[in-house]
């Protein structure tokens, strides 16, 4: 039987894979059309950001962050299936380091509003702070779902270091 808190949990994490394996797939099809760029002598920067062209360097390291990504939401789903909260700590872990690039992006912005780019700048801290405040939802919930999952069956709550280290963070 699963409960409605470990339910959501596993709607978390299974979104969280399916988002990821779609982003996956479009960072592929950017690099298949680089590749039949490069093959026609066009130029090879297919895609741009900031109207700079993106390099394959960075095209290939945010696949590899999407592919531990995935790698930590797999583990959120088996711990919660599995009845193991040890599991669960990676997937918090991994979200408190995005909450803290979403505070350097945050700072960054800030800093653009006050060099001069106010439009730009206001709207991407309004998307941060909305992506931040769905994260602490999140974090929330499996956090509840992890402290839930580490209390023994009677009720009280077992002796785990991981759990004590889970403390301390929250």
């Amino acid at each position: 039987m699963v409960s409605a808190l470990n339910g959501f949990g596993l709607a978390i994490g299974s979104m969280d894979i399916i988002g990821a394996v779609f982003f996956e797939l479009m960072i592929i099809c950017m690099l298949c059309r680089r590749r039949r760029a490069s093959k026609k002598l066009q130029p090879t920067n297919v895609t741009t950001l900031f109207g700079k062209g993106v390099g394959p360097r960075m095209l290939w390291t945010y696949l590899i962050l999407l592919n531990v990504w995935i790698l930590a939401s797999t583990l959120l789903v088996i711990g919660i299936l599995w009845q193991k909260p040890q599991l669960l700590l990676f997937w918090l872990t991994w979200c408190l380091g995005g909450l803290l690039f979403d505070v350097v992006f945050m700072l960054w912005w800030f800093w653009e509003m006050i060099s001069g780019d106010t439009i730009d700048a206001l709207t991407n801290i309004l998307i941060s702070m909305l992506t931040m405040a769905i994260e602490f939802g999140f974090i929330y919930v499996v956090y509840n779902i992890y402290l839930n999952l580490s209390k023994s069956p009677d009720g009280k709550e077992s002796y785990d270091p991981l759990l004590r280290f889970a403390y301390f963070l929250f």
